[in-house]
Order: C-alpha cells, then structure tokens, then sequence
C-alpha cells in the first residue's frame, strides 16, 4: 500500500517499491514459473500475477 498527496507521486513510489522487491527476490515473471505446477489446488482462478501488476502499474506512470 502506497499512501501520497498525489495521484503520480503515488505511483512513483510503488514503482520504487516494485524496484525493491525485484532486487530482493529477482524477477517476479521468472519465480511464477518456477511455481508452475507447485500449486495444489489448481482449480482456484482468483489468484493475480505479480508480473502482471508490477506491468501495469509502470504502464500507468509512464502514462502520466
């Protein structure tokens, strides 16, 4: 959760954030499918990638 005054400066800071963790654990596109095949209960569809987040919310900013 990222909290600011405004709209930008908000998804600034999550894509710093998003920087942070991917230096930490690696690339998050490339540990999903490691994953792959891992999950026991493959019948569950509310799940969202972290790649697909990350992707977005950069998409976003840049936008802006």
């Amino acid at each position: 959760m990222t909290i600011a005054e405004e709209r930008t400066e908000t998804l600034r800071l999550m894509c710093e954030t998003f920087k942070f963790i991917e230096e930490l654990a690696g690339n998050t596109g490339y540990l999903q499918q490691q994953q792959i095949g891992r999950n026991i209960d493959e019948s569950r569809t509310d799940g969202i990638e972290a790649a697909d987040v990350i992707g977005s919310v950069r998409l976003i900013y840049k936008t802006y």
